[in-house]
C-alpha cells in the first residue's frame, strides 16, 4: 500500500547567505512543520527529508534553517519545493479542528438542506480561512467562523453553513448572488 502524502506548505524561496528558507503554510499550524517525517517534494517528485528548525515569522510566511543545510548553494537545490508529509504521521486534529485535506470535497448544503456545491479550496488569511464553495450557482466564500460553519461532518463528507449569517454580513444578496 502506497503512502498518502498531505501538503503542508511550500518552500519558495532562500533567504540570505546563511541559508534560511522562506516557507508559506498552507493553513495548518508552522508548528506542523517541525514534526518528524517531514519531507520536500522537489519537482520531478522526489523526496528529501528535512528537519526545519528556527521559525521565525516574516510578512505572508516564515523563515526556517534546514537541519544540515548551510549557506545558500546547500538550499538552493531545494527550492521551489513542497512540503509534504505521511497521512499517518500527522497528530490527530483537536476537537473541532481539521486538516484541510480532511475537508476538500465536502458536499455543503445550508441549513434548510439546499445543495450550495462542493467544498473546492480553502485560501488561508490572517484572521481565518475562507472556503470556496463551488456549485451550479458559481462560486461562494464562506469564512471558516462562527456563525456562518453550521456543522462539519467529515464521516458523512458534508457541510452545514448558514446562508442567512452571509447575507448579514454583506456576502451575498436576497437572490443568493454574491454581493459585489
Amino acid at each position: 500500500m502506497s503512502a498518502t502524502w498531505q501538503v503542508l506548505g511550500r518552500v519558495v524561496r532562500a533567504h540570505g547567505l546563511c541559508g534560511s528558507v522562506r516557507v508559506v503554510v498552507y493553513g495548518e499550524t508552522p508548528a506542523s512543520l517541525e514534526l518528524p517525517g517531514v519531507n520536500l517534494r522537489l519537482p520531478g517528485g522526489r523526496l528529501v527529508p528535512v528537519e526545519f528548525t528556527e521559525r521565525r515569522p516574516v510578512r505572508g510566511g516564515f523563515l526556517y534553517d534546514l537541519h544540515g543545510y548551510r549557506g545558500l548553494d546547500a538550499v538552493a537545490p531545494l527550492i521551489p519545493a513542497e512540503i509534504v508529509i505521511r497521512q499517518e504521521d500527522l497528530p490527530p486534529p483537536e476537537e473541532d479542528e481539521y486538516y484541510h485535506f480532511q475537508l476538500l470535497g465536502l458536499a455543503v448544503e445550508d441549513f434548510d438542506g439546499t445543495p450550495r456545491g462542493t467544498l473546492a479550496e480553502i485560501i488561508t488569511t490572517v484572521a481565518h480561512d475562507v472556503y470556496v464553495v463551488r456549485g451550479a450557482g458559481g462560486e461562494l466564500l464562506i469564512p471558516a467562523a462562527a456563525p456562518f460553519i453550521v456543522r462539519i461532518d467529515t464521516d458523512c463528507g458534508r457541510m452545514v453553513v448558514d446562508s442567512r449569517s452571509l447575507r448579514e454580513a454583506g456576502g451575498e444578496d436576497e437572490r443568493g448572488d454574491d454581493a459585489g
